[in-house]
């Protein structure tokens, strides 16, 4: 694909770090810009865009680097550094968001649920762009296939190239995509047509982003993101599971409080 969007003198633009950017912009200004008829701050929603660069940024590197790759860092911690060479975990970006989206809303003294399941509503979109980011990058490919909507990474550069060079491979990222887009419109949908209490939108989103994103897991190619069992499980899918099981003892618990208050 392209790994490299373009360069500017004689350095080289990631696409992923391109792509991330425009995940980030774009949530950031459909909050911002829906905000006002939601009747919430629209300067919170620019300050959710700065601390979620940050943090997303932050808490896809730690991850992967405590939980995928350890020894890898602890031979040369000096590669901590070395961002270039990829090593990002989207679950990470998504648990520091869960922290510290929750804290600065307190620091502000806005509703945290409200905030939380308005947030919801543009999420997606980060989903969307930072697995076309994986596309272009050639990262997070999926196994061997001989199915008609295989792609096969031809570029030397991309991570895909180095393990399956030339084979045609799962879109795990495309898979993904899709998953980002048919969320984008349900969570749109429960929001302003289901939505009873705060908080419920928010419980709706993780799960399903969660559920979905653990099946797709199971077409994924990457046994470096750390695989358990034979392959029969990853990093990924336990981290999903144990997310999705918090986000329904949460949506019950929530559930409850509004039916005890009515």
């Amino acid at each position: 694909m392209m790994p490299f969007l373009f360069s500017i003198g004689g350095t080289k633009v990631p696409s992923f770090f391109f792509f991330i950017m425009v995940a980030t912009l774009a949530c950031t200004f459909y909050l911002f810009f829906n905000a006002k008829k939601a009747g919430l701050q629209q300067e919170a929603m620019l300050d959710m865009g700065i601390l979620g660069m940050v943090v997303g940024v932050l808490g896809s590197r730690i991850f992967h680097i405590l939980v995928e790759a350890p020894a890898y860092y602890w031979a040369k911690p000096m590669r901590v550094f070395e961002f270039w060479r990829g090593g990002f975990v989207s679950w990470g970006a998504f648990i520091g968001l869960a922290i510290s989206l929750p804290i600065y809303f307190k620091v502000r003294k806005l509703p945290i649920w409200t905030y939380m399941d308005f947030f919801a509503t543009g999420a997606p979109l980060i989903k969307f762009f930072v697995r076309l980011a994986c596309l272009l990058t050639g990262c997070c490919y999926g196994k061997p296939t001989n199915l008609p909507w295989a792609i096969t990474f031809t570029d030397p550069a991309s991570t895909a190239y180095y393990y399956y060079p030339n084979l045609p491979l799962h879109p795990t990222q495309i898979y993904s995509m899709i998953h980002a887009t048919l969320l984008f419109f349900f969570v749109r949908w429960f929001y302003k047509n289901h939505k009873q209490y705060p908080g419920e939108t928010i419980c709706a989103l993780v799960m399903g982003w969660s559920l979905p994103r653990a099946f797709i897991e199971f077409f994924r190619g990457d046994a470096d993101r750390g695989v358990y069992f034979g392959g029969t499980i990853s990093t990924g899918q336990i981290t999903g599971l144990s997310v999705a099981l918090a986000a329904f003892i949460l949506y019950l618990y929530l559930h409850a409080r509004y039916k005890k208050a009515s």
